[in-house]
């Protein structure tokens, strides 16, 4: 009865215990080029980048589900702003020269109430494929500059 219920050496100063490392919010195996005139400016006033439509497939076709403005763009996928309501791993498709791309999204990160920054990795395995389409969106992108 007398006995400490804690013994002396039973706890590890905190200089020596274990650091777990917390995995990367950040885990794009690809590096991103950005489509902003000025990346110094915050996002929410930002009016630089390419904006596109999404669509969502249903079984009656394809249907509108809002704008989305490009911010970003790499062999990975692409980021972009929408006010759209999207969640993690659904499946949309952006329209670049009216073909869909199909995009899976993979990252949301609420700006405020009324934005979303979308990171989102291209649907499609080829390499080629996503190349063109990094093409095509750089070239709308200057086309607006």
């Amino acid at each position: 009865m007398n006995d400490p219920l804690i013994q002396h050496g039973e706890f590890i100063p905190a200089t020596q215990q274990e650091q777990q490392s917390t995995p990367s919010i950040d885990s794009r195996q690809h590096t991103r080029h950005s489509l902003r005139e000025d990346t110094d400016k915050s996002i929410v006033l930002a009016c630089d980048g390419v904006t596109v439509s999404l669509y969502q497939s249903t079984w009656h076709g394809n249907k509108a589900i809002g704008i989305a403005n490009i911010k970003d763009i790499g062999l990975g996928g692409v980021g972009f702003i929408s006010r759209s309501k999207l969640k993690h791993e659904q499946q949309v498709s952006i329209a670049v020269d009216d073909e869909l791309i199909p995009i899976i999204v993979m990252r949301v990160q609420v700006i405020n109430d009324k934005l979303n920054f979308i990171g989102a990795r291209w649907a499609i395995e080829d390499q080629d494929k996503s190349l063109n389409i990094i093409k095509r969106i750089q070239a709308l992108s200057d086309k607006s500059a």
